[in-house]
């Protein structure tokens, strides 16, 4: 049986109460209780003034705390909180403190503000983590270094769910652009890129997972797209992920999350363009206002003037881009030569042929069948090739009749 535990108050209680009305011998009883003669006095003057109330047990807190934070800069750090919280911003304890300091205003530190939140319930008290600085990170060395592609969806008041395209620079975190777009197309992939190029520059290096707007993996064997052939001339290496191991372009999947939070607290766009002016207003913000956490607490604009921009390699070794694939001559014999939207026209005669395009780079051959109908040298600078026909003459090359 367990046994029972009587607290130091009660039983002074009951002793003091069974000699209220005679003499008592102090030391006597200080021995038989075990306490000092002066805790005899404090108890004996709370027992006369107050009876057994004066025996409850009281706080300990000090009359004083120098060191507690002022109710009014509690009441500042709430206020941040909840403002940031109505925008759609990250509002932990960095980013209160962080907006607190942008707007001029005295902030306690991280852990202070921390501990304000919780008091006043707006954030839940956490186990301790995992620290940041054991996992294992890369960034690229310089602006431009490496930047990261990628696409989210997202849905229209009317519930039509589009897509939104965006590159970041991987050093700095700088949203170097951003497209809304119908979906994950490789159209609206290339403009994208074109845009964040004139803004910035080319990078030396484009990541991204394996989508097939962004890359020909899953075209098949020898394919490539128009996207990697503009890549390729431009000289910027283009590496792909590996499927299924998402850290590999954390950085930009970890970048959708205060995006979506922050729409989630506009509402609704009612269109694309809406949408487009949307992601606008927040890539302004989070480029020059906000300090970033993961880079030193400083701006993506400011760590990206920083520093130097990397550049394109001329010198490496790139591999060689190849294209096969059965093409239908379109009107006046027009056939497509695979990345870079190339194309010749062979004339009238072959208007609907189904012909075979090889290519290795700027070098092409057509076949029908069999047959080799046409050797070509792509000129980079013009999309219509020459044809090396004369106006108004009838092509050197007959059309099988099969074809008819």
């Amino acid at each position: 049986m367990a046994e029972l535990v009587v607290s130091m108050e009660q039983r002074m209680a009951v002793a003091f109460a069974a000699c209220a009305d005679g003499p008592v011998n102090v030391t006597a009883f200080c021995a038989e209780h075990g306490i000092s003669r002066q805790t005899f006095y404090v108890y004996r003057r709370r027992f006369q003034a107050e009876g057994l109330q004066g025996l409850l047990p009281r706080s300990r807190r000090p009359a004083r705390s120098p060191s507690r934070t002022a109710a009014a800069v509690a009441e500042a750090v709430v206020a941040v909180h909840d403002e940031l919280l109505g925008q759609g911003w990250d509002a932990g304890a960095r980013s209160v403190r962080d907006r607190m300091r942008c707007q001029g205003v005295a902030a306690p530190s991280d852990r202070t503000i921390h501990r304000i939140l919780i008091a006043h319930e707006r954030v839940k008290a956490s186990p301790k983590k995992r620290r940041r600085d054991s996992y294992r990170r890369f960034e690229a060395a310089a602006p431009n270094g490496m930047w990261q592609l990628d696409g989210t969806k997202r849905a229209l008041a009317d519930g039509t769910v589009v897509c939104i395209l965006r590159v970041i620079d991987d050093h700095s975190r700088l949203l170097l652009a951003t497209r809304a777009a119908p979906s994950e197309n490789m159209a609206d992939t290339w403009a994208l890129l074109q845009t964040a190029m004139d803004l910035h520059g080319r990078p030396a290096l484009l990541l991204h997972d394996g989508s097939i707007a962004f890359s020909g993996v899953r075209q098949g064997r020898g394919q490539v797209t128009d996207l990697q052939w503009q890549l390729r001339r431009l000289g910027i290496h283009q590496v792909v992920s590996s499927p299924h191991h998402p850290q590999t372009c954390g950085k930009k999947e970890r970048d959708w999350q205060p995006l979506h939070r922050w729409l989630d607290a506009h509402p609704a766009p009612d269109s694309i363009a809406e949408l487009q002016r949307l992601v606008d207003a927040y890539d302004a913000v989070f480029n020059t206002q906000r300090p970033h956490q993961g880079i030193g607490r400083v701006t993506p604009e400011q760590r990206y003037q920083a520093t130097a921009k990397a550049e394109p390699d001329p010198s490496q070794d790139l591999p060689p881009l190849t294209f096969h694939g059965d093409v239908i001559a379109g009107r006046t014999g027009r056939v497509g030569l695979g990345p870079g939207g190339y194309s010749i026209t062979l004339g009238h005669a072959w208007t609907g042929a189904t012909l075979t395009v090889l290519r290795h780079d700027l070098d092409a051959v057509i076949f029908h069948g069999p047959d080799l109908i046409r050797r070509v040298r792509i000129n980079p600078d013009t999309k219509i090739q020459p044809s090396g026909l004369t106006p108004g003459r009838p092509p050197r090359t007959a059309v099988p009749s099969a074809m008819s």
